[in-house]
């Protein structure tokens, strides 16, 4: 089983991570853990390997050394995070998202959107959202 975690290093995203570990400790598996970073112009390769770097040491030490399978992906777009984890379940074979959902307005919903919501409606697996 190939479940992705959407990661930001929020509260909400760690504990998406645990879920994912306790999926993985029944189902087996991998853990793909994404993050999503908006392009902005010029493309600094020396942020983006930073930043790569920074999401692979921060996610290890989430693990906290237990021998799970994962890996990191930071990906990179002018899109907006939801269409760029959506993207990536399709391309990467996804079983099961797991997000977390940080508690809106609903006049924030109306003026920001919701990640969560977008990625439950436009998925192609399920999706598991922690609050």
């Amino acid at each position: 089983m190939n479940i992705m975690v959407a990661y930001d290093g929020s509260v909400e995203a760690r504990d998406a991570l645990k879920l994912a570990q306790k999926h993985l400790a029944s189902f087996g598996g991998k853990i793909e853990v994404v993050k999503s970073v908006t392009r902005k112009q010029p493309l600094d390769h020396s942020l983006i390997q930073a930043a790569e770097e920074e999401l692979e040491q921060e996610i290890r030490n989430q693990l906290n050394g237990n021998k799970i399978s994962y890996s990191t992906h930071l990906v990179v777009s002018s899109n907006s995070t939801a269409k760029n984890i959506v993207w990536f379940a399709e391309i990467g074979e996804v079983d099961e998202i797991i997000i977390g959902a940080r508690k809106r307005s609903k006049a924030g919903k109306l003026l920001l959107g919701s990640t969560a919501q977008y990625v439950i409606l436009h998925a192609p697996c399920p999706v598991v959202a922690v609050k």
